[in-house]
């Protein structure tokens, strides 16, 4: 068989997602049988519990299509987009819609300074740097595979935000918003069917539970399942997401959210890229004497080779995540949160491993030296997070006070047990899978650690002249606590002791000369605790081959830029201006002569020097745009050979993203609308030591939807131009990149 057993999901999803269907459909006309047509607003009777939105949630933005005009990412209250001091980018359900958004990486294709990397779930490159880690709801998460079907709103945070968010990467974070229950009924349906056997379903319904308004449901489901361009792979998954609101009183409210998905995700990097043959340069493509090539380098290779897959294997996911808020408003001024998170993370990743130093065999054929490696990785543990807010205003909103304090506590337990082997070279033009191993899968680790964090954090803004000038001022005190790590193939335990405390700052200032024009400033930093690291992570710790350091990482950010509003706030233009440095910046670097396979470099003053415009709204009642234009100047001290300075791997100097809907007609019982994307990008440094570009690119993608009352039928053609668009180069054989061609077809229906 093509797929190990334990990953055909085909017949369990679709038995699942049924299922699900069923019990929408028979919970949704249960609920129907119950209601009468809704009472006019003044009718509403006198005893119906009239709950205000809290202080925390943000729902939706009316008026505006695309963008947002409050978030609540950057200081965890419901906050004026234009109130922050920072460059923040909103993704929301209207765009998500339109993009057709099936992933992570087609949610965030227009998003200016963020880009998409593959090798992992929902990684991206923010600002030039790697964001892995999330946030849900304003909550921070451990990475894992996630499913776009219970997403709301995406918030990106440009640069560090560890004053409130915690756990901030250099580049900044993504806040995923998820779909909270109403109390309105309505339900859909979404079919899906596109190029290499793509299928996709979602079933998404909501409404009341009781009469009296107090409780309200919400239940998702969707399946997906498709093979991909590359050879050897296949994505299958399953998940569904059932979520509670009750409103205890008009002043409390509990939240329970499920998340459970279980799915394979293709297992790794696919895209090579023919470094060219330089002798002398780090990992410069050999060519050994009187060989004669069969193919040229400097360019791509076949899209369908896949360096990472092998018959059977597999990157599986097994999540299952409870969240639970309860939130209290005491007064109309003072409200508390608190959220409790329980997780069980499974992964059992099977993959190859690719040398980034290509050959030439004697034959003249472009080949590359392989690892295998079987990882099974379990993740249990808890997260409590916590706040307080206080929102006052004085003398007739000429003055006011916004004050959020809180905490968050987390304990986490791993099993991490993995195996290698090494398998035969593979040609990167003609290649042939399933050869046996040369060496077969041998335990090569198997520990098991406890680890844990402590966060204390404030943020506070003071404002005059009815919001026209605001203070912003954040801390965040973080350490780790002790742990342990326990090698069981050595029967022997590593005691880690409690981490030094780190602070993370924030101070900002936001002035607005006029109703349609803010300007702002703002100096951020994100710590992490010193920690000892292994320069050679392949082997063990007690290795005499291993070399221990310490690194206390830490990120300045200094930003100015000015947000301008238009049309009556349904258009929105900002512009930033931001340098952001890095110490400590540890990076990864596959290198089969190195002990284990790889190596960590460790990099001192790296930094990303750019601006970006963005836009987002309503240019007209018809047509509405999102994107804007990023160009980046990045610095990598003595990263080149000779010790010169370089600059970051595969972060473009140009790169231009735009995302376009006109609705041609546009009525209450039909309509007409056409989509376009296109997205450009200069070259960039295809390996740390900057020793070789990877070409820019220019690609198009276009649809249209047409709307007969409650039915909609989209038509999307991605990559129009069929061309190779570069994701993250990271070296040779480890890079991402976009898909070719690919069309698909939904039907969906509301009801």
């Amino acid at each position: 068989m093509k797929y190990s057993k334990h990953l055909m999901l085909s017949a369990s999803w679709c038995r699942a997602l049924g299922a699900a269907v069923f019990a929408c459909l028979g919970l949704t006309l249960n609920l129907a049988a119950q209601q009468t047509e809704p009472a006019d607003e003044d009718l509403t009777p006198a005893d119906e519990a009239v709950v205000k939105l809290d202080v925390f949630t943000v729902e939706g933005t009316a008026g505006q299509s695309y963008g947002a005009s409050n978030l609540a990412s950057a200081t965890r209250l419901n906050t004026p987009a234009e109130n922050v001091p920072q460059s923040i980018s909103v993704m929301n359900a209207n765009l998500l819609r339109d993009i057709g958004a099936y992933d992570f990486d087609t949610s965030i294709r227009y998003t200016p300074g963020l880009t998409a990397r593959q090798n992992g779930p929902d990684v991206g490159i923010l600002r030039g740097f790697i964001v892995g880690n999330r946030h849900r709801n304003g909550f921070f998460m451990p990475r894992y595979e996630t499913d776009t079907a219970n997403v709301d709103r995406i918030e990106v945070i440009k640069g560090p935000s560890a004053s409130i968010a915690g756990n901030s990467e250099s580049g900044g974070l993504v806040n995923v918003v998820t779909k909270r229950p109403q109390f309105q009924q309505a339900n859909s349906i979404t079919g899906t069917i596109g190029s290499y056997g793509f299928m996709r379903a979602v079933v998404d319904s909501t409404g009341a539970l009781t009469d009296d308004g107090r409780m309200a449901y919400r239940l998702i489901a969707s399946g997906t399942e498709s093979d991909t361009y590359r050879d050897e792979d296949h994505l299958s998954k399953f998940a569904i997401y059932p979520s509670l609101l009750w409103n205890i009183t008009e002043k409390t409210s509990l939240l329970v959210e499920v998340d459970y998905l279980k799915g394979n995700i293709p297992p790794g990097f696919g895209a090579v890229f023919f470094a060219p043959v330089d002798p002398g340069a780090p990992f410069a493509t050999t060519l050994p004497a009187g060989v004669t090539p069969k193919v040229q380098t400097g360019q791509w290779a076949p899209l369908s080779l896949n360096t990472s897959g092998e018959p059977g294997m597999h990157w599986s996911h097994d999540v299952a995540l409870l969240f639970t808020t309860l939130t209290h408003r005491f007064t109309d001024t003072l409200s508390v949160r608190q959220a409790v998170l329980a997780f069980d993370f499974k992964e059992d990743h099977y993959w190859a491993t690719v040398d980034n130093t290509l050959y030439f065999d004697t034959n003249g054929n472009l080949m590359a030296r392989r690892g295998m490696f079987d990882q099974q990785i379990d993740t249990t543990g808890y997260r409590l997070q916590g706040d307080i807010a206080y929102k006052q205003e004085f003398a007739d909103n000429k003055f006011g006070v916004v004050f959020l304090a809180g905490y968050d506590y987390s304990d986490t337990k791993d099993r991490n047990t993995y195996a290698a082997g090494t398998l035969e070279p593979i040609n990167l033009v003609n290649p042939s899978y399933g050869l046996p191993p040369i060496t077969a899968l041998a335990p090569a680790g198997d520990q098991s650690s406890t680890s844990g964090s402590v966060g204390l954090f404030a943020n506070t803004q003071i404002s005059a002249l009815q919001d026209r000038v605001i203070l912003t001022a954040g801390l965040r005190r973080d350490y780790n606590r002790a742990g342990s790590v326990e090698n069981h193939l050595t029967n022997t335990k590593v005691e880690r002791a409690k981490t030094p405390t780190i602070e993370s700052p924030l101070y900002g200032l936001t002035v607005k000369p006029t109703s349609w024009l803010t300007l702002y400033g703002v100096h951020s930093e994100a710590g992490a605790a010193k920690s000892t690291i292994q320069i050679y992570p392949g082997i063990p710790v007690n290795d005499p081959r291993q070399i221990l350091t310490t690194i206390e990482p830490v990120t300045t950010n200094n930003e100015f830029g000015a947000k301008m509003s238009f049309f009556d706030g349904n258009f929105s233009l900002n512009i930033a201006k931001f340098e952001i440095v890095q110490s400590d910046f540890v990076r990864p670097q596959t290198d089969f002569s190195a002990p284990g396979g790889s190596y960590r470099i460790i990099d001192q003053g790296t930094t990303a020097d750019g601006f970006e415009i963005e836009w987002a709204g309503d240019l007209t009642k018809q047509l509405m745009v999102f994107g804007g234009y990023t160009h980046m100047e990045t610095k990598v001290p003595a990263v080149r050979p000779g010790g010169l300075d370089g600059e970051i791997r595969g972060v473009p100097d140009h790169k231009l993203q735009l995302f376009v809907r006109y609705d041609l007609i546009d009525r209450k019982d039909r309509g007409v609308s056409f989509r376009g994307g296109m997205v450009y990008e200069t070259s960039a440094w295809g390996i740390a030591q900057n020793t070789y570009r990877v070409p820019g690119a220019t690609r198009y993608d276009a649809g249209v939807d047409f709307r007969l009352n409650d039915w909609t039928i989209s038509a999307t053609i991605e990559n129009i131009t069929d061309v190779i668009f570069p994701q993250a180069a990271i070296a040779a054989g480890s890079n991402t990149v976009d898909g070719p061609r690919a069309g698909y077809v939904s039907v969906s229906r509301k009801f």
